[in-house]
């Protein structure tokens, strides 16, 4: 049988490509959590310190208010990082 090797460039890279089943188990580990943390790009980081202390969910109308004028890239990038890791997740309300 042939070998078969998977190249991951970094742990956020490997999490967020792994199956929803697999990173929920993972995100109930607190050291996972706490690299997780640890690993995101700052602006990310910010974003999920500052949801910590929000009790109901968020919709994007309120996320968008966290983007600064000069700071859109970042602030999408953040957004989609936190998204691909399934911090954030996007819902269909028209259903």
């Amino acid at each position: 049988m042939p070998q078969v090797s998977i190249t991951v460039k970094n742990f956020m890279d490997m999490l967020a490509s792994l199956p929803a089943m697999k990173s929920d188990t993972l995100y109930h580990n607190q050291f996972i959590c706490e690299a997780i943390l640890r690993s995101l790009p700052p602006l990310a980081k910010n974003y999920v310190l500052q949801l910590l202390y929000i009790d109901v969910s968020v919709t994007a109308k309120p996320l968008q208010e966290w983007e600064l004028a000069d700071g859109s890239t970042k602030h999408k990038v953040a957004i989609d990082r936190l998204i691909q890791l399934r911090v954030l997740e996007v819902v269909d309300r028209k259903k």
